[in-house]
């Protein structure tokens, strides 16, 4: 691969822009990142308020990465301002209990200070803030290097510097929309893109980084699962956001996360377990979860259930909050995979197409680093056993028990009050 190499990049959320700006960074000189949206792409799973920045993990591979990631959010200029460290409490009830065990042994064999097992009390001792019981907390630990990033202006902001080196973005529903691969019929080389404008972007190389949209436009053959997870905002009062200064970030892989609240009052929960939506896609004609988004149907809003559950889960850790009303909400959509590696590989049948997603809900903090490792396999130097991890692997199965995530996923047919549930709310409060 040449400097000159015209390389497309499909999705401008964390691991496409970041490779954007890797590319960019070693010399390349052609580079477009297509996207339905302009930076940050405001569906990205990566355009949030606030993502968790940690190096928890009982996989040493992405510990180590973790703790390279935390390295460049501590220094680049890139994210001054963006970066900050109250610490993190990472807690399971059941399922989740082999995941948390092993992030403390990986975590400590790699050297990370302040690893600590905390129980209900001592939660409530260190931080007073937190008043509820902490049903279901039965292991917890506490890590003081870990943070958030306020991560859509990240995005942004990288994305920016792509730009400014050379990186054409294009954006829009019809020209940014990407709807089909061209893929020579004789050999199977993916040549480029067509968007919804009817546009022909060829390419000499393409890397498909649409995260949760990536199966439903190419069958993965069931590799990747778009899964969403519901956010929540309730807005604090500027007494309440000065009380709840001292709350560190709560995540249960079970009963929900919380952190802690922004400088404008907003306070952001979110649950744990997740949603797909299987449909046939009208335009690839492939069956697969595809993501519902409300900016898409803005009508619409969380399924009864789901508000229901994280409002338990609220309670069990700040119960004079667990009644506020929702100011936001959101049914964040990312590409999982079964073993919650990523999938960042050439396409095995088709030359000239690269894969680079499968965030599974733990991508966003690597955003300053996953790209230096995408363009490494597209120059043919990544690491082997990186290699191994992040392969095409097809017909996989996958029978670990300490994955974070173990509860079964809920598909969003099934659950109640979701269509045009913002539509008969607002229609209400417009009646008082």
């Amino acid at each position: 691969m040449n400097k000159e190499t015209r390389i497309l990049i499909i999705g401008a959320g964390c691991f496409g822009t970041s490779t954007a700006y890797h590319l960019a960074e070693r010399g390349y000189t052609s580079i477009r990142v297509l996207d339905r949206y302009p930076p940050p792409s405001c569906e990205a799973a990566a355009t949030d308020i606030s993502k968790i920045i940690r190096s928890d993990y009982n996989e040493p591979l992405y510990a180590r990465l973790g703790i390279e990631a935390i390295s460049a959010w501590r220094s680049w200029p890139l994210f001054n301002g963006l970066y900050h460290v109250p610490g993190w409490i990472l807690s399971a009830s059941n399922l989740s209990l082999p995941f948390v065990e092993g992030s403390i042994e990986t975590c400590k064999k790699l050297g990370v200070k302040g690893i600590e097992r905390l129980t209900p009390d001592s939660i409530r001792s260190r931080f007073p803030v937190v008043t509820g019981k902490l049903d279901g907390w039965n292991l917890s630990v506490w890590n003081p290097t870990a943070g958030w990033a306020a991560a859509g202006k990240a995005l942004e902001r990288m994305a920016n510097a792509a730009q400014e080196n050379g990186v054409h973005y294009i954006s829009g529903d019809k020209q940014g929309y990407v709807r089909q691969l061209i893929l020579d019929e004789a050999t199977g080389q993916c040549r480029g893109v067509l968007t919804a404008d009817g546009t022909k972007h060829e390419a000499d190389l393409v890397v498909l980084a649409a995260g949760a949209w990536s199966p439903s436009l190419l069958d993965m053959h069931s590799q990747l699962t778009a899964k969403g997870h519901a956010v929540a905002h309730i807005q604090l009062t500027s007494a309440e956001t000065k009380h709840y200064s001292s709350f560190p970030i709560m995540d249960n892989l079970e009963l929900g996360y919380f952190f802690p609240p922004q400088a404008d009052g907003i306070f952001k929960i979110a649950h744990s377990q997740f949603i797909t939506n299987i449909r046939k896609d009208k335009n690839s004609n492939i069956t697969t979860s595809i993501p519902h988004t409300f900016l898409q149907v803005p009508e619409d809003g969380l399924p009864l259930e789901i508000e229901s559950q994280m409002r338990r889960n609220l309670r069990r850790v700040l119960p004079e909050l667990a009644d506020r009303p929702f100011c936001y909400t959101r049914l964040c959509w990312d590409a999982d995979t079964a073993d919650r590696h990523f999938l960042v590989t050439p396409h095995q049948n088709h030359r000239g197409l690269f894969i680079a997603t499968g965030g599974s809900a733990h991508g966003f903090k690597f955003l300053p680093v996953i790209g230096k490792y995408v363009t490494d396999l597209l120059e043919g130097t990544l690491d082997a056993d990186i290699v191994s991890k992040w392969k095409w692997r097809a017909g996989q199965k996958v029978e670990a028990k300490n994955l974070a995530h173990m509860d079964p996923d809920l598909e969003l047919e099934d659950l109640t009050g979701w269509r045009g549930r913002q539509a008969r709310e607002t229609s209400h409060a417009s009646k008082l």
